[in-house]
């Protein structure tokens, strides 16, 4: 069981690496700092991300370790 904790903490921790280059590029390219609407567009894109990303992450860990 301590393994199992283990390897989904692991396989969080490995996904935060990419989403953490993914916003830097979103934060690059959209350039919030600009204008307000930039701003707002910049939070949309994120809350999309999270939620994407989220629902990817579970969906991967439920797939590796089904529940008995």
């Amino acid at each position: 069981m301590k393994r199992r904790a283990l390897l989904i903490w692991l396989i969080i921790v490995v996904a935060l690496v990419p989403l953490y280059y993914v916003n830097r590029y979103l934060n690059k390219t959209i350039r919030p700092r600009e204008a307000a609407g930039r701003f707002f567009l910049f939070l949309f894109m994120n809350f999309l991300l999270v939620v994407v990303y989220t629902m990817t992450v579970v969906a991967i860990i439920v797939r590796l370790f089904p529940v008995r």
